[in-house]
């Protein structure tokens, strides 16, 4: 009864014009999403443009949970999301490809981060910190093997 109870408040949060391509069973949350009122409209939007464009998908976090210190989930402009019909790299270039779209990420266990932020980025994998880390080592290796020729 709760899950419908959210599912209804959040269509009706919906553009009446995008909601007609976003029907109630396309649109499914794990237990953990309590609250869609943090939503930002354009993130409300691009929820009904992902869904026309990949097919269902289950809402795994919006705004509540643990995120990184300044993650555009606490600001309601992002999701975390599992696709159901597609693979999550297919959702991933899906979501890269909708205009207002600034962040898309991948997770190893099958999740996608997609957000309406004004920076654009893009990983995948779940520890971002040691990725750019590496990068950091690659970088100064290069530089000191240029400086030894």
């Amino acid at each position: 009864m709760r899950r419908l109870m959210l599912l209804a408040f959040a269509l009706s949060l919906l553009p009446r014009a995008a909601s007609a391509d976003a029907p109630i069973d396309k649109i499914s949350f794990q237990p953990q999403v309590k609250n869609l009122n943090c939503l930002k409209p354009e993130t409300l939007t691009m929820i009904t443009d992902l869904v026309a464009k990949i097919g269902p998908i289950e809402v795994t976090s919006t705004c509540g949970g643990r995120h990184a210190r300044h993650s555009q989930h606490y600001s309601g402009r992002a999701i975390d999301f599992r696709p159901l019909e597609t693979t999550p790299r297919k959702a991933a270039a899906a979501a890269r490809s909708l205009e207002a779209v600034g962040g898309v990420g991948t997770y190893s266990n099958g999740l996608v981060h997609a957000d309406v932020g004004a920076r654009e980025a893009s990983w995948h994998g779940h520890k971002r910190g040691t990725r750019y880390a590496k990068a950091y080592q690659r970088r100064h290796y290069t530089r000191l093997a240029r400086n030894n020729r």
